[in-house]
């Protein structure tokens, strides 16, 4: 007889622990579930992005919660009389199994939601890299198109007077490059636009500078891939909770009326 008492407390401790522990993982959620909507900035892709990635990280978080909530009363029916008349008011069953449906339908429509987002997000990525690359280019033609110009029209003016040209040669604030080309369109003036090209080195400069433009383009894309594959998986994720809500909580209240009732306490004991 004490034994048997005595697994009557241990499974009133266990029904009580369970149903505690479960409770506080469920708050839990649901705290988190409100910070996360502030600051609230719905309508930027970029807030819906982050939110759906945090709440299905944290989708497992309640179900675990439910289970051991349910479990927890499972236990409790298990010692206590099942003939007691059901209690009045709201059931925290009800209510768990309530959530659970809610949270089904949530997970259900961000799954579809997140991964349009993240392709969305991918395809403005990739636009934008490329109009980047395409400005760069165009600023880097720009550039060395007016360094050319300003360089020819210092070297056309220096060449009009000897002694101009021979204090630039021997002054060593003028730079080294200006000395050469110098030097040698006053050898060949008629060669200045083509001297002026091979020492500016123009085509390696221009190839240096798109060959970045390319690195960084294809950075852009990896990272914009990662992040697809890593959606695509939140997507798949998200659909499987919902899937596991929905039966968790349909199926509980379709059966609610057979579940056992609700003890109030646990005074027997």
């Amino acid at each position: 007889m004490k034994a048997l008492n005595n697994n009557k407390l241990f499974s009133v401790l266990a029904s009580r622990t369970l149903k505690i522990v479960g409770i506080i993982l469920i708050l839990a959620f649901l705290l988190d579930f409100v910070m996360l909507l502030f600051p609230f900035r719905a309508q930027t892709q970029e807030w819906q992005i982050n939110f759906a990635t945090q709440i299905i990280d944290r989708g497992t978080i309640p179900m675990v919660g439910t289970a051991l909530l349910l479990a927890g009363y499972w236990i409790e029916n298990i010692v206590t009389d099942s003939s007691l008349s059901r209690q009045s008011g709201l059931n925290l069953r009800f209510l768990v199994l309530v959530l659970a449906s809610l949270l089904g339908l949530l997970f259900l429509l961000l799954a579809p939601l997140h991964i349009n987002n993240i392709l969305q997000a991918r395809t403005e990525a990739i636009a934008r890299i490329n109009q980047e690359a395409s400005q760069a280019e165009t600023q880097l033609q720009t550039q060395i198109a007016a360094q050319r110009t300003q360089i020819r029209t210092q070297i056309s003016a220096i060449l009009q007077d000897e002694q101009q040209v021979n204090a630039a040669l021997q002054s060593p604030q003028v730079p080294e490059q200006i000395r050469n080309i110098l030097q040698q369109a006053r050898e060949n003036p008629q060669a200045l636009d083509q001297i002026i090209d091979q020492q500016l080195n123009a085509d390696a400069l221009r190839n240096q500078a798109l060959e970045q433009i390319q690195q960084r383009r294809q950075e852009v894309e990896q990272r914009a891939q990662e992040q697809v594959q890593s959606g695509i998986g939140s997507g798949i994720r998200s659909l499987l909770l919902s899937i596991g809500y929905i039966l968790i909580g349909w199926t509980g209240l379709r059966n609610m009326n057979s579940l056992p009732p609700e003890r109030p306490n646990y005074t027997d004991y």
